[in-house]
């Protein structure tokens, strides 16, 4: 059914038509929103993989033939987040997306410390056993941290880079997530599904259409998974990771893509990338929250076609 460019680009579209109906307010069960998940991953061109490293087993999507593309989602997501974005990279790249661990369908070793070096070099070896050779990296929120960190401990792998709202850096200005969480509240344990809804509203300014009863199971998943983004989130703040003094050392074409409306990571570490990385482009995309992948795909995806091609 997916066969052909064409094919995928309508599938993509009818998809989105659908979501965009009025939905009864409906359970779904868990079998017909795993269906949906699997037509718009064909629809975009991929496939479902699986790798082992060590003790983690990490899925991931994959596509398309061409120069490699990874793109790396953010703390709470998953390896869906980019998956309308890659349907418009596939004719011309192999687009590769994985669970990072601790999250989606990923599965790590008992008592792992989910230190910010763990994620680097867990997605290190990710990278040298899936993709081989120079490849285009793209990464959202923990997602843009953990990229960064790869381009300037091997940057001869790195072709560009694309930082979607990263992290990793100190933020000039405190974002409304930043002082959520230095008042003591951690947001992404969220423990019921109205609470979801509302944390959605504050991270995408633009939440794309989905029919209630996918957003109703992605809430209750949402839920399920508390306790453990509670721990991995107190993982990481244990730590202070600050990457600004590396960034002058970057040599690596990068494109800077922020939402005018981002809470969780100010706009402020936008500008920092931008001035310390001296080929970097800067882009704002107004009117956006924390996710342009979510909230305006066909925009964003436009925006890494020009950069992967060095325009």
């Amino acid at each position: 059914m997916f066969g052909t460019l064409r094919a995928r680009a309508s599938a993509r579209r009818v998809l989105r038509a659908v979501a965009r109906l009025p939905s009864p307010r409906l359970p779904m069960s868990p079998r017909a929103v795993q269906a949906l998940f699997d037509a718009r991953r064909r629809a975009s061109g991929l496939t479902r993989r699986r790798v082992r490293l060590g003790g983690f087993d990490l899925p991931y999507l994959e596509g398309g033939r061409g120069d490699p593309v990874v793109m790396l989602h953010g703390f709470g997501d998953n390896k869906d987040s980019f998956v309308e974005v890659a349907g418009e990279l596939v004719e011309h790249h192999r687009v590769v997306l994985p669970d990072l661990p601790g999250f989606g369908d990923s599965i790590a070793p008992p008592g792992t410390e989910f230190k910010f070096a763990t994620f680097v070099e867990v997605m290190r070896r990710f990278l040298e056993e899936v993709v081989s050779g120079p490849l285009h990296l793209a990464g959202n929120s923990l997602g843009g941290a953990i990229a960064t960190a790869i381009a300037l401990d091997v940057p001869q792998r790195v072709r560009s880079l694309a930082l979607i709202g990263a992290a990793g850096l100190t933020m000039p200005t405190p974002s409304p997530l930043q002082e959520r969480i230095e008042a003591g509240e951690n947001p992404f344990a969220v423990r019921d599904p109205d609470a979801y809804h509302a944390w959605i509203r504050f991270v995408l300014e633009r939440p794309p259409a989905i029919p209630w009863g996918v957003s109703r199971h992605l809430a209750e998943q949402f839920v399920r998974r508390a306790d453990e983004h509670e721990r991995i989130l107190g993982d990481l703040l244990r730590e202070h990771t600050d990457l600004t003094d590396r960034l002058p050392h970057m040599d690596v074409p990068t494109l800077v893509l922020w939402g005018s409306h981002d809470r969780l990571i100010h706009r402020s570490v936008a500008h920092v990338f931008h001035r310390e990385i001296a080929r970097a482009r800067l882009v704002v995309l107004h009117g956006i929250g924390h996710c342009p992948q979510y909230e305006d795909p066909s925009r964003t995806a436009w925006l890494l076609r020009r950069l992967f091609s060095g325009g």
